[in-house]
């Protein structure tokens, strides 16, 4: 009997120290999100692709079109053999599921891509993890806000244009008053929700008061129509719906014109621009795989970008267009802003 009991103490001492030994090599050891996203060493790149494969996948939100995401996605799953899990929705509905289910303790979402503002909502949410980047110092000026929890991959353009069947060279309009013309009444498209389109091309008259005395006169004479979204006012135009439009993405209009379509960018006043970017959810289980995403975001996919007529945020990798004038929409005075702004473009559009 005496032998018995001392092997099992044996076994038991034996199975408590093993015990002791796989907690001190497991999750005591294993690296939180905050962790991973502060580590800036010199193998930052190694140690995040290796932990990125072990991890095995992420889960992608955006509001980036399906078609040019893919492209994305297929050269960060080609390179790093990871899969992504993509949910394509509206800027609002990006933020809204976000939101939702983390705050109701779902952790589905690794990524998140969307809009400055947007963005900025995510963080006073406290939902982002700030990341530090060696990257984020080759981002477009103003397109990585100072707590680092995005970073800008993009600029989206916002630019006029035409129909290039249903307005002849000679009417094509050269200032906002050729917009006064008569001829254009009903024919000007115009996004029924371009609050901070609006609020930023004003900046661009003499004052204020007269660029909201432009559009409201531009209203009484002509009746812009209302389009919900900025494809589909590109559409709109492609199709031959609406001779002009005032607010579309610059690199739809090229992938249009790149596929026949009869429509072309219309230069008057400063182009707006809108950043889009990308932040790392607080709450993501995939914490190296997000954040390598995101650097691929940054560095390899902006050439992808640039292919699919993008403005690439990263002027390193990509070059900024020589001698374009752009006015950035400053996204946390968007959100600040944005009951008056509305207020400001229902008033000026009668909405």
């Amino acid at each position: 009997m005496m032998k018995s009991h001392i092997r099992m103490g044996a076994i038991s001492k034996a199975l408590i120290l093993g015990l002791v030994a796989a907690f001190a090599t497991g999750p005591a050891l294993a690296q939180s999100v905050a962790e991973v996203a502060a580590y800036n060493g010199p193998d930052r790149m190694e140690k995040l692709v290796e932990a990125a494969k072990k991890e095995g996948k992420l889960t992608l939100y955006t509001v980036t079109p399906v078609d040019d995401v893919n492209q994305v996605i297929e050269a960060f799953t080609a390179k790093y053999g990871i899969p992504v899990t993509l949910w394509r929705g509206s800027s609002e509905d990006v933020l809204r599921r976000a939101v939702t289910e983390i705050k109701a303790g779902r952790h589905d979402v690794d990524v998140i891509e969307t809009n400055g503002p947007e963005l900025e909502a995510l963080h006073r949410e406290n939902i982002l993890q700030a990341v530090d980047s060696p990257v984020f110092s080759e981002i477009f000026p103003g397109a990585v806000p100072a707590h680092r929890e995005w970073a800008g991959s993009r600029l989206n353009i916002i630019t006029a244009s035409y129909n290039t069947d249903l307005v002849s060279d000679a009417d094509v309009p050269k200032s906002w008053n050729d917009l006064l013309d008569p001829k254009w009444s009903g024919k000007i498209g115009v996004e029924s929700e371009a609050y901070d389109w609006l609020a930023t091309v004003v900046q661009s008259f003499p004052s204020k008061e007269d660029g909201l005395a432009f559009y409201s006169k531009l209203e009484e004479t002509n009746h812009p129509l209302l389009v919900k979204g900025h494809p589909q006012l590109a559409n709109m135009t492609a199709s031959g719906e609406l001779p002009i439009t005032l607010q579309v993405y610059l690199y739809r209009v090229h992938q249009l014109e790149e596929e026949g379509a009869p429509i072309k960018p219309l230069s008057i006043g400063p182009a707006i621009a809108r950043i889009n970017g990308l932040g790392i959810a607080k709450t993501t289980e995939h914490p190296n795989a997000a954040i390598l995403y995101q650097q691929f975001t940054l560095t390899d996919a902006q050439k992808i970008l640039a292919s699919r007529h993008f403005t690439p945020a990263n002027t390193k990798e990509v070059p900024f267009p020589a001698n374009m004038e752009v006015k950035v929409i400053e996204p946390t005075a968007m959100l600040d802003d944005l009951p008056a702004l509305r207020e400001t473009f229902e008033k000026t559009f009668q909405q």
